[in-house]
């Protein structure tokens, strides 16, 4: 008997059963019954664009109208269709409540989730259709010689499955679905149950709820020839993933996916929203990896192209370095993930490419003699290492070689990282970065950032960016720039710019993270950690060793003019805060810069300093307390500070010519920065002389 490898691409896809504008067969006055046509959510269609969404003619309906439940048909297959009966709506009345849902169901509009399943592949294929739960309500108004247009909406995410051919022993029976683990798992992955066809909010029958969903495949599956197998999961969360298991006549066979955690569904206040995630290709077996640049190019295209990426995966579905990989005959890139943005009104939309949503481990290798030039000419764009990083990414365990460098020359809107451009709902952790960083772009009044992480946004998951060390020397010109706010050149050592969704609560972690690397910058917003904490962006545990000096272009004493400089980061923004963080690095800025030893700009009520220390000395022409200072250029918000510590030494550069003031225990107050009438907080008791206690 011959033996096959057998791998699992795993994604949440948009059902099978419905989607766009198809002629009916007759028409509607033909009819002595109600006629219904059948269209899609705009937030279905655009949230789940991954998947084929078709009508099958015969597909059947429920359509609960005054108290009864009427069976319809669709007379043709396409996006959408004209469902009709036989026995259906006689009169219908605008001001009664109308619900149609598919499958089809009960008078009281049951729901189903099934735990287990016997599967049937379409004609010709090895795909099966999803049936997945939809409800429709009807749109307002739109009563037209006896037709009604009614909206179709995903009541639950789909999970789609593509199992490829491969060395596993015996032909394929099931598949089985269940949390990797039981006590970080919330929600349920089969359901019998009601949705209010409004909200999609559901409500369980009693015992209508289960953890495992099995998939029994047709005797006819076919091992020698890709399987897609598509099915409805229930709502849940869960950190550790879920378990998926394969069983063959010879034996089961069983791996993790979604490890770094998911979940299925969006809920924005009262409202409940199908969420697409894509994975992958999970192998069961034969480890693979990357060994050489050619392997890593190879990679890099198949993920650009949205091709499988398994034979680079080891047993545990992650991408693997198996050894150092030498870059040197590599003379141009194309970014992992290559892909582009648009960031506007806190909100970040994908407008091209494939962001890289694996997981791609380093296991402690580094990555040699790679000379990084983003020459990029597209506006939005993400790159470095890896251009995007999607949801549920990771990547870890890597070291950049001081042999490799950035060089970054971009003359349009650019966020660029030597690991990654553009981090979303994602993780980067335990990386070291010895590679130089160099900005000489001409990027006008057009945002652009450099640093590890170029820029990390959170929406619907934390983003993650840990245990980050930078020991890359930084240089950047000014890029003819004259902004110092959100449309700046953002530069920093670990992370250019951090923020998150306008209506999201998740943050960006920027954890246990470490700057050893000096700068020369002309831009407005430098900093050893976080140029920009944009929005919901926290830093924790994290050091700054370099030293900085800055001569951004724009020399005033205005504040809005100046640049905005802190050793730590620049500015934090709403809900954005720093825990257990410390600076011991020197700022000098030439050109009255705001600058400070922490954080130039404190810039909401709610943020949080707590455990924070300054111990390097800040060196400018501005006057003291003139939107500069030892700890923080300018307070005039309610932030909270708690067990702080200003120490090091305040100096005027005076044209290289400073004189500098050691901090005293007697006169640090005096240095500490501008404090304005709202920063009740900024006492002598919250923040003090000497050392973190």
């Amino acid at each position: 008997m011959r033996n096959r490898i057998f791998s699992i691409m795993a994604g949440l896809l948009v059902i099978a059963g419905c989607a766009k504008e198809v002629a009916p067969e007759h028409s509607p006055a033909d009819s002595d019954f109600l006629v219904l046509k059948a269209d899609w959510a705009d937030l279905t269609k655009t949230d789940m664009n991954e998947g084929n969404s078709t009508w099958e003619a015969g597909d059947k309906i429920t359509v609960v109208y005054d108290g009864a439940a009427y069976e319809y048909v669709a007379e043709s297959a396409g996006e959408t269709t004209t469902f009709t009966s036989t026995a259906g709506i006689a009169s219908y009345d605008p001001a009664k409540s109308l619900v149609a849902y598919y499958p089809a169901t009960d008078v009281a509009g049951t729901i189903k989730v099934e735990s287990e399943k016997a599967l049937t592949f379409k004609e010709g294929t090895q795909t099966n259709t999803s049936c997945a739960p939809l409800v429709g309500t009807p749109k307002d108004d739109n009563l037209q010689n006896g037709a009604l247009s009614v909206v179709f909406s995903n009541v639950f995410s789909v999970l789609e499955l593509r199992i490829d051919a491969g060395e596993l022993a015996g032909t394929a029976k099931s598949i089985k679905v269940e949390p990797a683990s039981a006590e970080d798992f919330e929600g349920y992955l089969s359901l019998t149950g009601t949705v209010d066809p409004v909200t999609l909010a559901v409500t369980p029958a009693e015992n209508g709820t289960g953890n495992s969903l099995t998939l029994n495949l047709p005797e006819n599956a076919d091992p020698k020839q890709a399987m897609t197998l598509k099915f409805p999961v229930g709502r849940f969360s869960t950190a550790s993933g879920l378990k998926i298991t394969f069983t063959t006549s010879e034996g089961t066979y069983s791996r993790s996916v979604y490890k770094t955690g998911v979940t299925s569904y969006v809920q924005k206040g009262e409202y409940f929203y199908a969420k697409h995630l894509a994975k992958p290709m999970y192998a069961f077996a034969n480890a693979g990896g990357i060994a050489t640049a050619e392997d890593l190019a190879a990679f890099a295209a198949a993920v650009n192209a949205g091709e499988s990426i398994v034979k680079w995966m080891n047993a545990d579905g992650k991408v693997v370095l198996l050894n150092d990989i030498d870059m040197s005959s590599v003379t141009s890139w194309t970014p992992i993930g290559a892909s582009a943005f648009t960031w506007a009104s806190n909100a970040l939309s994908l407008t091209s490419g494939n962001m890289f949503t694996g997981y791609f481990d380093g296991q402690g290798h580094a990555i040699k003699n790679f000379k990084m030039v983003c020459d990029n000419a597209t506006a939005g764009a993400a790159w470095g290492l890896f251009g995007g990083l999607g949801a549920g990414a990771v990547v870890e365990n890597l070291v950049i070689d001081e042999t490799c460098s950035l060089e970054l020359k971009s003359t349009v809107q650019t966020d660029c990282g030597v690991v990654a451009g553009m981090v979303w709902d994602a993780r980067v952790r335990n990386i070291t970065n010895n590679a130089s960083m160099t900005f000489s772009g001409t990027c006008s009044s057009n945002r652009v950032t450099m640093a590890v992480v170029g820029m990390a946004f959170a929406e619907t998951d934390s983003t993650v960016v840990k245990n980050v060390v930078n020991n890359g020397k930084i240089v950047a010109s000014d890029g003819g720039s004259n902004q110092n706010g959100g449309n700046a050149i953002q530069v920093a050592g670990i992370l250019g710019f951090g923020t998150n969704h306008l209506n999201s609560s998740e943050i960006v972690a920027v954890l246990d993270c470490t700057n050893n690397g000096d700068m020369e910058s002309a831009t407005a917003r430098t900093s050893g950690i976080a140029a920009a904490c944009n929005r919901y962006t926290h830093l924790r545990g994290c050091k700054n060793y370099g030293d900085q000096i800055n001569s951004f272009n724009v020399k005033t004493e205005s504040a809005g003019s100046a640049a905005r400089i802190g050793n730590l980061t620049c500015i934090t923004g709403a809900g954005s805060s720093l825990y257990d963080c410390t600076n011991y690095g020197d700022v000098i800025s030439t050109t009255k810069g705001a600058v400070a030893g922490v954080i130039c700009l404190v810039n909401n009520d709610d943020a949080v300093f707590e455990n924070v220390a300054t111990y390097g000395r800040v060196i400018t022409d501005r006057a003291v307390k003139s939107y500069c200072g030892s700890f923080f250029g300018q307070c005039n918000k309610k932030a909270t500070f708690t067990n702080c510590v200003c120490g090091g030494a305040f100096g005027t550069y005076n044209n290289g010519d400073y004189q500098v003031t050691e901090l005293t225990a007697d006169n640090y107050w005096d240095y500490i920065g501008q404090i304005g009438a709202n920063g009740v907080n900024a006492t002598k008791e919250n923040i003090k002389f000497g050392t973190i206690q």
